[in-house]
């Protein structure tokens, strides 16, 4: 197996820390320095489950998280977020908007399998490139359907102008769908 897949430092679905103690010394975090900004290339797979979702790759870059402490991750995974402008493709605690992407800002899908507690500098991975799951606004979304980000921060919903973040894979999402929603993500950040 190539070192594509077998280095990454953490699994999908979790931290890098995982509730460990977050060292930091003058210049900040200590755990995850040599890790953050490291882009990977996982399958698509279940992490929980190992179910095989796809054929196709997902590329991940891994991102501290300077935001405050979420309790529970789950409730923010799969939203899109702005990495920080003064560490791009490093860090990152912003939701994201479609004038934020218009803008040209760079931006990540948080890792849809994430549960438990995100904690800042801690290190978690961002979707940059391939299937994925996004939240999604209550607007109905067809399969095939170019998306980008929405006006609602952190979502996404039908592309009407602006940035296109990727294509819908799964069948239709319904406007009382909305959650998550598979994308073939297409960031141009990797």
């Amino acid at each position: 197996m190539s070192s594509l897949y077998s280095d990454p430092p953490f699994t999908r679905g979790s931290t890098l820390l995982n509730g460990e103690v977050i060292d930091t010394d003058n210049n900040g975090p200590v755990a995850g320095r040599a890790v953050v900004g490291q882009v990977k290339v996982f399958q698509d797979v279940n992490p929980t489950t190992k179910q095989l979702l796809s054929d196709r790759l997902v590329f991940c870059v891994a991102a501290r998280y300077k935001g405050s402490d979420v309790a529970d991750a789950s409730t923010v995974a799969g939203s899109i977020y702005l990495f920080d402008t003064t560490a791009p493709l490093e860090n990152f605690s912003t939701l994201a908007t479609a004038s934020n992407l218009t803008a040209g800002l760079a931006y990540g899908i948080l890792d849809e399998y994430l549960t438990g507690a995100m904690r800042q500098n801690d290190v978690v991975w961002l979707v940059l490139k391939g299937p994925t799951q996004v939240r999604q606004t209550a607007v109905a979304i067809a399969a095939g359907a170019a998306v980008q980000a929405s006006a609602t921060a952190g979502s996404m919903a039908v592309y009407s102008s602006g940035t296109v973040i990727g294509q819908q894979i799964s069948g239709a999402a319904t406007a009382a769908a909305a959650g998550l929603v598979r994308v073939n993500a297409s960031s141009t950040y990797c």
